[in-house]
């Protein structure tokens, strides 16, 4: 299936609620697919872009992949036009946003295929995930045309194994309340190894180790499942 270029774009008022990582792994699953894949880094803190020096000191990086970090949505909005001018390719488009709300969150949401903001199982994250949904739900008194703008979702992100009460409750509670994702994200100790190594695939190359493998493989199928998932909701919204 091609799915073309596009532009997905993580957005959760709430910072430490997966973003970045969730990012780093749809990233992965795409290199590892041989699509090109260009992340808009635009927190103050650079995650993305620090993850990517700590990827390429190690081995751990893939030139299909490449970071802009930035603070401009205008500069994010010239280089994703720069990137349709280009003949038609296969190209994920990733933009890591800050926490909060703003103006220039407003620019980047028109300018996405799909709006998905990760969602861990706390009570910050559930109040926090729902005040983003009510952000999209007022943006689109705020535009000209409501029906430009990208579908939003919500995607359960590191969910444990084994849930407790609460986090059962709460589980529950973004099924019932938003449009959430039939994938989830698990909570898998190698989404650390992402973090702080560099790239799924790449790491799975380079380990010796045959468990850590297998689990590298487990993180890396699970990433691809939930990126097909987006990419299925964009082509039927189109």
């Amino acid at each position: 299936m091609q799915n073309g270029i596009r532009v997905i774009t993580a957005m959760n008022r709430k910072g430490g609620c997966g973003k970045t990582t969730l990012i780093m792994g749809l990233a992965s699953a795409a290199a590892e697919r041989g699509e090109s894949v260009t992340i808009f880094d635009t927190d103050e803190s650079r995650s993305s872009w620090k993850w990517m020096e700590r990827a390429k000191a190690q081995g751990h990086w893939n030139d299909l992949v490449r970071v802009i970090p930035t603070l401009s949505a205008s500069q994010v909005i010239e280089e994703i036009s720069a990137i349709f001018a280009q003949p038609d390719q296969e190209h994920l488009i990733l933009v890591d946003t800050f926490g909060g709300g703003s103006e220039a969150q407003d620019h980047l949401a028109l300018i996405s295929h799909l709006l998905i903001a990760p969602c861990m199982l706390s009570a910050n994250n559930y109040e926090e995930s729902l005040e983003t949904g009510l952000w999209y739900v007022r943006l689109k008194s705020r535009v000209e045309d409501p029906t430009e703008l990208p579908p939003f979702r919500v995607l359960l992100n590191r969910v444990p194994l084994s849930r407790s009460a609460a986090e059962h409750e709460i589980y529950e509670k973004v099924i019932r309340n938003m449009p959430v994702l039939g994938e989830v994200v698990m909570n898998r100790a190698m989404y650390t190894r992402l973090d702080c190594q560099g790239l799924l695939g790449e790491i799975r190359k380079s380990t010796k180790n045959p468990g850590v493998a297998n689990h590298l493989g487990t993180a890396l199928q699970e990433m691809d499942e939930v990126l097909a998932e987006l990419d299925r909701t964009i082509r039927e919204e189109e």
